[in-house]
């Protein structure tokens, strides 16, 4: 597997079953905005900047930093809720 791939947002949406369109969305249902906050974070652990992150979510960049946080929070607890997300994005957890 290749190791520098970064899956778009259309991809982990189809691995994981759920509209980009929901992704990208305001929506604060867990349902929603855990795979969002680790799409987040999988985008920072990747490199991607903060402020990238901001403009193609639409938000603001407080918003990102919270989101990440709450997924190593997730990981620190070793909480198995992220798990499925994170299998998505070939990434392994707990």
């Amino acid at each position: 597997m290749e190791t520098n791939k970064i899956y778009s947002i259309e991809e982990y949406a189809k691995r994981i079953q759920i509209p980009t369109d929901y992704l990208k969305g305001n929506s604060h249902k867990s349902n929603l905005s855990i795979p969002r906050q680790v799409y987040w974070y999988y985008l920072f652990s990747k490199g991607v900047s903060l402020t990238n992150i901001s403009v193609e979510f639409e938000r603001n960049h407080s918003t990102i930093i919270y989101g990440i946080n709450r997924i190593k929070g997730f990981l620190d607890i070793k909480d198995k809720t992220i798990n499925q997300h994170l299998e998505a994005l070939d990434i392994f957890s707990c």
